[in-house]
């Protein structure tokens, strides 16, 4: 095989221009393939990276539980002053005769009357579990759950020594998880390392507006520091906070490890854990099972409300205070309903238009390596004819027709592959400006690189089947009368 391919390599040294031209049309074609694959990876994950940040993917969890008892949004309902409870229609037929569906076949039927059969929570724990490690740590082993951060927030002033034009901070803490939970784009300066949030180091985060406000004077706020509770707090990052500029006209926000947060704060608990799912489809999911969890974890009897709260953000947006009960809870038994119906198809559409316009694209690049694979198979043809007294003294010196087959077909294989693997390179530069030029979103799969080669050394073997078939056939003698 070595010796094929040396062969290979000489025999299209000696035709350059030939196999310059077959080698730029089979390149073109391999980076095509590379081009609307990152293309169409990176648009996906745009889209499904919106939907997320839009859609119901977060669960927020808060210590004590203030829901109005006709709206609980764990599943635990109230009638809320005499209205009919919900599922209480009968199962037979409706008053008009009409027939009404089986209510054992129905799901959300089935879960209503599950949920007005359960035992009345009728007492309540004072004070609440407050939230900690422990609960963080529940969640993220949880199935469905991408991540999950504590948050620690409050007012903490300044040291006389600080020099600053405000005398009051507001120190919003966070775990490593929350940059990527919410979007952080990091302006200047770098974030705080795992070690650090584990050590508690004494560093911080401001935005832009922040910085002006705190150190009007200076260039930029990254190196600055702030003197809070005897030590110097460090800025080593600017940041881009979507929606927060943390910047006010009495206190300022800047943010810091949970660990220094609650350490000059003096607290241990966490004001509320946000959890980010892994999709839509699964948030009440989640949100369901993570209730009950929590339950078994602050150990709590079957007849106690819940001591703790928690919140998707389609609860969050749908009504509450000052609505009507019923509607309320209407509303808020069928969230799991809105949260698949809606958004899950939503997401599912998307896709589909996605996929659509990748496989446009696949057919373009589909024909371009259509046109490298004619290439291959002309260079191919010109070469059996310009060698047929070399294949005719092969054979007279004892090759087999499988020899020679397998020399001409490894010869339009290798030219293939070089033609992929410049294809590779031409792929790659051409996302390279597509991403930093026009700013449109790419992402590369190392599997699909592997799949570009692939499909270029394929593309070889069909289109050089056929010449190496030619010079296989080749009469021996004839070959060797041949000029």
């Amino acid at each position: 095989m070595l010796t094929n391919i040396r062969m290979a390599l000489k025999a299209l040294a000696q035709n350059k221009l030939q196999a310059l031209l077959t080698l730029l049309g089979m390149s073109v074609g391999v980076a095509m393939v590379v081009i609307v694959s990152g293309l169409g990876r990176g648009a996906q994950l745009r889209i499904e990276s919106q939907i997320e940040s839009a859609g119901p993917t977060r669960i927020t969890v808060r210590s004590g539980n203030f829901v109005p008892s006709a709206i609980d949004t764990g599943g635990q309902q109230d009638s809320g002053g005499g209205e009919p409870s919900e599922g209480s229609m009968p199962a037979g037929g409706g008053e008009d005769g009409m027939d009404m569906p089986d209510v054992e076949k129905d799901a959300a039927a089935s879960d209503a009357r599950r949920r007005i059969r359960a035992v009345r929570r009728t007492q309540y724990k004072s004070p609440p579990t407050p939230l900690s490690s422990a609960e963080i740590t529940l969640i993220r082993n949880m199935p469905g759950v991408r991540a999950a951060a504590g948050e620690v927030s409050g007012n903490a002033s300044l040291d006389p020594a600080a020099n600053l034009p405000v005398a009051t901070l507001r120190l919003a803490g966070f775990d490593p998880a929350w940059p990527d939970m919410t979007g952080w784009k990091l302006v200047e300066g770098r974030l705080p390392s795992t070690r650090e949030h584990e050590s508690g180091a004494l560093v911080m985060l401001v935005t832009r507006a922040v910085g002006h406000q705190l150190w009007p004077s200076a260039a930029t706020p990254v190196g600055q520091t702030a003197a809070l509770g005897g030590s110097m707090v460090r800025v080593v990052g600017l940041i881009d906070a979507a929606g927060d500029t943390g910047a006010g006209t009495i206190v300022p926000t800047v943010h810091v490890p949970n660990g220094i947060a609650q350490r000059l704060l003096r607290r241990n608990a966490y004001d509320a854990i946000t959890v980010r799912t892994a999709s839509i489809g699964v948030t009440s999911g989640v949100a369901r099972d993570l209730g009950e969890r929590l339950r078994v974890l602050h150990r709590l009897p079957e007849n106690m409300a819940n001591d703790f709260r928690i919140e998707t953000q389609s609860n969050a947006a749908l009504p509450m205070m000052g609505s009507d009960p019923r509607l309320a809870r209407a509303v808020h038994s069928n969230s799991k309903e809105f949260e698949q119906a809606s958004w899950e198809e939503m997401a599912k559409s998307l896709r589909r238009a996605g996929r659509t316009f990748t496989y446009l694209l696949a057919s373009a690049a589909a024909v371009s390596l259509l046109v490298g694979g004619i290439g291959v198979m002309n260079i191919m043809l010109v070469s059996v004819a310009a060698r047929t007294r070399e294949i005719g003294l092969r054979m007279a010196l004892g090759a087999r027709t499988r020899d020679v087959m397998l020399q001409f077909l490894v010869e339009a294989v290798t030219l293939a592959a070089l033609g992929g693997l410049i294809g590779l390179v031409l792929g790659g530069v051409g996302l390279f400006v597509t991403e930093h030029g026009f700013h449109w979103a790419t992402a590369v799969s190392p599997v699909m690189l592997v799949v570009a080669v692939a499909m270029a050394a394929i593309t070889g073997v069909v289109f050089g089947l056929g010449p190496a078939r030619r010079a296989a056939q080749l009469d021996p003698v004839i070959a060797l009368r041949s000029e």
